[in-house]
């Protein structure tokens, strides 16, 4: 935008500005050319800016939030929709919970032979195996199966919430190191210079410019490395965005969208991962006693119209039930669903302790890098600051050597380090606290 907006502004000025003045000197008709000079720039300084607007616009379009990407995710990434799929399928089975048998249309002749007509069934209609009485059981199962589904869909928007907050972080991590680099090399610049001009006048020895030319190359390195990382994060992040362009995330926004503590005794009351699991204790009881209402008999209904030695009006009815004499195999299904039901509740037991357990342990190391985020905030990152410039500033003054200058830089960079990747770990406990949590 800088560059195309220079070009812009020099052609402007080379076109228009310059021949409305030239004409303005040499013509001496000042009110006159005045008048359609003022259009003129008036016209040039609108161009230039309209484009300042608009690469402030594309800048803008081009720099987002967390909760943007954590909002574009949701409407673009795949696994969303499929659990979304996943509901409105279980929705749609509920009506087999009506299982109203098998539906018989028939005619026929009863009776007939030795000179008689018989009985014709003139129209017949059966239906058997009606499953009515097991059908408030399939309807509990079949609720269970959507309210898992949904408890599904929830868990999996809190996954993908997490792995796009992951993504982003790293992305801030990688910037944010990438940075530190870019503003090193002005510094390790001056100390390169300041160190040639000290070998060139003789006040110190190749040695030491050679340092300094090793330590900016090693920088320039840095640099380099800390780009492609940073370029490497902003591809993974973009499998879940799906942008189309360049685009770049708002380092303003990173701690905006932390986990905030709540009390122990509550935080886990709605964790995405513990209500699934106890939403398949449901699943599973439901089927067990679906498997025992199967036990309960299946009605049958029989309807005909007769004709008897050819005299219509007649009719034939029958109502009765159907169940099983042996139950060997229904009995093998109850008790294997019986089972399930068992299975399902240490399932869901051990994930329950599996989840507190790892809440525990992550929400300890997140308060813990809280505190250390606070020092490095308040005293590190200020003193490290200092050292930076003030060690600049007395090398170039003759107060220190350049191994003193080195060891000085250095120790602050480290410090700066130590604060970006435990910054980095505070967010990744953020995002893995708010899915465990369901924050």
């Amino acid at each position: 935008t800088v560059v195309i907006g220079g070009m812009l502004t020099s052609t402007l000025l080379t076109l228009i500005v310059l021949p409305v003045l030239y004409r303005y000197v040499e013509s001496g008709k000042k009110r006159l050319k005045t008048r359609k000079a003022i259009p003129s720039v008036a016209i040039a300084i609108l161009l230039i800016a309209g484009l300042g607007i608009s690469g402030e616009i594309q800048a803008q379009d081009t720099t987002f939030s967390l909760q943007q990407a954590i909002d574009r995710a949701k409407l673009n990434y795949p696994s969303i929709e499929a659990a979304r799929l996943e509901v409105e399928k279980q929705k749609a089975l509920k009506s087999s919970s009506w299982e109203l048998g098998r539906t018989t249309v028939y005619t026929g002749q009863e009776e007939v032979g030795n000179g008689f007509i018989g009985v014709g069934n003139q129209f017949g209609i059966m239906q058997s195996d009606i499953d009515i009485f097991s059908v408030p059981a399939k309807n509990r199962l079949a609720n269970a199966r959507t309210e898992q589904a949904i408890s599904l869909q929830n868990l999996t928007e809190f996954t993908l919430v997490r792995d796009v907050s992951l993504a982003w972080y790293r992305v801030v991590s990688a910037k944010e190191q990438w940075e530190l680099y870019k503003q090193l090399d002005t510094l390790y610049a001056n100390f390169q210079n300041a160190a040639e001009l000290r070998y060139k006048t003789q006040q110190t020895s190749r040695i030491e410019y050679l340092s300094a030319s090793a330590k900016y190359k090693e920088l320039l390195v840095n640099i380099s490395k800390a780009e492609s990382i940073y370029k490497a994060a902003l591809q993974i992040l973009n499998q879940y965005l799906l942008f189309p362009y360049n685009y770049d995330v708002d380092l303003q926004d990173a701690g905006s969208n932390i986990y905030s503590v709540s009390t122990e005794s509550d935080s886990l009351f709605e964790s995405p991962i513990i209500n699934f699991y106890a939403s398949g204790i449901d699943v599973a009881e439901s089927a067990w006693k679906t498997e025992r209402s199967a036990y309960l008999p299946k009605l049958n209904l029989e309807y005909s119209q007769q004709a008897l030695e050819g005299v219509s009006g007649f009719y034939k009815w029958e109502a009765g039930f159907s169940i099983p004499l042996l139950f060997f195999a229904q009995s093998g299904r109850t008790k294997a669903s019986k089972i399930d039901y068992q299975i399902a509740g240490n399932y869901y037991e051990q994930k329950r302790l599996e989840t507190v357990a790892r809440y525990k342990q992550k929400l300890s190391r997140y308060l813990m890098l809280q505190q250390v985020l606070q020092f490095y905030q308040k005293e590190a990152l200020p003193l490290a600051d200092e050292q930076m410039q003030a060690s600049s500033l007395a090398y170039k003054l003759g107060g220190i050597d350049y191994v003193q200058f080195i060891q000085n830089i250095e120790t602050a960079i480290s410090t700066k380090q130590k604060y970006i990747s435990q910054q980095a770990e505070y967010f990744e406990l953020s995002a893995g606290l708010k899915q465990l949590t369901g924050q």
